[in-house]
């Protein structure tokens, strides 16, 4: 479907003022309405029109030949269902019901006309009516319908409108087109005759369909607005006073009239005395929500449902202020969070202390690790729905916290030691410590690590102590030792809980490695003591000869690397000596306890047997060795 709207034209008639087209809005009130009667149950064919409506033959049931029309809901034949004239489109009625099927006539002139009542004195309406081309696209038929409207006084017969369609278009399949255009009703009439001409001729072509002829109000374009309302919302606080401005574009009425209605959810009533364009609503209050709306039209219409102008509704809701209730969590210890709030939902928040505005904005007011300073009276600020403003304060108490730690630090207990405490003080109301004890006083004899609690039902603190046990040191060095010269032993004052040890030599190491003949102590210490011990350590000659080994593995394993003499008695002097087999010296010392690594010129010497030579001295009487040894890798 398509639709065409045809400028508007209007003639200058006695005590008629040129209407506003461009700000006219016709999607009134349906003052006539033509269909053709019928429905989707009504037979395919009607009844013909009333007499003195068209000049036209009625057919009912065969071919609408040129001069006849028809009031079907098909336009295909009727006994058939095929094309009429094999040309014709198939369709139905615009509506779902009979529309006026016409051939048009050999000669050009009226096919149509009818009295229209009860329109609106003195206003401007929109006429209209939907038309289509019966005529298929591509068809060579070669003539297509060319329509005139007129539209008339009924009491003075002078033309208030007359105008002229271009060809109706053809279309691929059966299409509705719909044409209107404004006009004016002098004041005091009600009444108009509307014709309808096919300016075209008839014959081969020319052929058309009518449907849904209607006439509807017209008004001026009305674009309400209220101030006094909140951030020009649609809503307001109870007092305000609200300003209700129609913008309503004139030039529409000879005597034009307003009214502006109220709605409170039930219907719609006149406001007394809300009659010029624009209202004011003093002192509103919360009875006053509802929707509102402007009614304009020719005086003698105001109060004619079918015949005024409606504005777009303007709702608008008045309320209350909300006075907001505070909680808090008052009174509360230093360094604890402030915490206050409201359940009162609010379109804005200012919190304040005393007379300074806080940075915070929501329904919450926080502020963390609080000192005493932070005490006194608080208050909210709120804007509420409407834009009410109300207000409510709260002191808040901070109290400082005067408990103390009163129990010793970490402590460790030694070998029997138990441990008293005393954690009572005269500001604490209650004490509870880790295991459930609740009185201040306890004997501590078991480690581990222990808390209490203590609060003055406001503040409260909590203190830990470590308790850990040791034991006092032991020390046992062995019996007084007698050792072959040149031997070594170590002793070893270890112990697990030990923290430190001195030994008479002045080393600081659990154990000593000792080679010479003395008596040594040693001191060890923890947390819970000291322990000391001694021991004598002798040395004898225990053998005759230098024990010098047969085979030694100088491969770095830690075990035999190096070939050295070993003497078990006091020597004055030595001379230590090796040759290869050729009999050349490849290592000599003169110091017992320094042996070969196996190396010549710092190469390795090739594996195989070597030969040694010991010259010592003992109680100044000279003495001689040798052997034989194998250097393996």
């Amino acid at each position: 479907m398509s639709r065409f709207v045809f400028p508007f034209l209007s003639l200058l008639l006695a005590g008629l003022i040129l209407q506003n087209e461009t700000t006219a809005q016709c999607t009134g009130n349906v003052l006539f309405y033509e269909n053709f009667g019928g429905g989707i149950t009504s037979p395919l064919t009607s009844s013909p029109l009333p007499a003195g409506i068209t000049t036209y033959r009625f057919d009912s049931l065969g071919f609408v030949d040129d001069g006849e029309y028809g009031i079907r809901k098909t336009t295909a034949d009727i006994a058939t269902g095929q094309r009429q004239f094999n040309t014709w489109h198939i369709g139905n009625d615009h509506s779902g019901g009979n529309m006026m099927i016409v051939n048009a006539d050999y000669t050009a002139g009226k096919f149509y006309e009818t009295r229209v009542n009860n329109l609106c004195s003195g206003s401007q309406l929109y006429f209209s009516a939907w038309v289509a081309n019966l005529i298929p696209l591509g068809n060579n038929n070669p003539l297509d319908p060319i329509l005139r409207f007129e539209i008339s006084s009924a009491v003075s017969g002078s033309i208030l409108l007359n105008t002229t369609t271009p060809s109706i278009p053809r279309f691929s399949s059966f299409t509705w087109s719909q044409y209107g255009f404004n006009f004016s009703l002098p004041a005091g009439e009600s009444s108009v005759v509307l014709r309808i001409f096919n300016n075209q001729v008839g014959g081969l072509g020319n052929d058309l369909c009518l449907d849904d002829i209607e006439f509807t109000l017209c008004g001026p374009a009305i674009t309400p607005v209220v101030n006094g309302t909140y951030l020009s919302s649609n809503d307001a606080c109870i007092g305000s006073n609200i300003s209700f401005t129609g913008n309503v574009a004139p030039g529409f009425y000879l005597n034009t009239a307003y009214q502006w209605q109220f709605n409170n959810g039930t219907t719609w009533t006149n406001i007394p005395g809300a009659t010029s364009a624009n209202y004011t609503l003093t002192n509103a209050q919360p009875v006053n929500t509802g929707s509102y709306r402007l009614l304009v039209a020719e005086s003698a219409n105001i109060n004619s449902v079918n015949c005024r102008a409606v504005s777009p509704i303007i709702p608008l809701t008045i309320y209350n202020p909300v006075i907001p209730v505070l909680q808090s969590n008052q009174p509360i210890c230093e360094k604890d969070t402030i915490r206050i709030s409201t359940s009162t939902n609010a379109i804005q928040y200012l919190w304040k202390k005393g007379t300074t505005a806080l940075s915070v904005n929501g329904n919450t007011l926080m502020i963390p690790n609080s000192t005493v300073a932070d005490a006194g009276l608080y208050s909210l600020d709120v804007i509420t729905n409407g834009g009410c403003s109300s207000s409510a304060s709260i002191p808040f108490a901070v109290q400082q916290n005067l408990l103390q730690r009163i129990i010793p630090n970490n402590t460790i207990l030694c070998d029997a030691q138990t441990l008293t405490i005393d954690a009572q003080q005269t500001n604490a109301l209650y004490y509870l410590w880790n295991d459930g004890i609740t009185s201040p006083q306890r004997t501590l004899t078991t480690e581990g690590m222990y808390w209490i609690k203590t609060s003055d039902v406001v503040c409260k603190r909590t203190d830990t102590i470590l308790i850990a046990r040791s034991f006092s040191p032991t020390v046992t060095l062995g019996k007084d030792t007698t050792l072959c010269y040149n031997e070594e032993i170590i002793l070893n004052a270890f112990h697990p809980l030990a923290q430190s040890y001195l030994w008479s030599t002045g080393s600081i190491d659990s154990s000593i490695t000792v080679q010479t003949a003395g008596l040594y102590t040693v001191e060890v210490t923890n947390n819970c003591g000291s322990a000391f011990d001694d021991i004598q350590i002798s040395y004898e000659d225990c053998a005759d000869i230098i024990f010098v080994p047969n085979a030694f593995t100088p491969n770095d394993d830690k075990l035999n690397d190096e070939l050295k003499p070993k003497a078990f008695f006091r020597i004055n002097e030595i001379s230590f000596k090796i040759f290869n087999r050729w009999g050349k010296e490849v290592f000599s010392s003169a110091i017992l306890n320094k042996g070969w690594d196996g190396k010549f010129n710092n190469q390795q010497a090739p594996p195989g047997l070597y030969f040694w030579t010991i010259k010592y001295k003992r109680n100044d009487k000279l003495y001689q060795q040798k052997g034989s040894v194998l250097l393996i890798y």
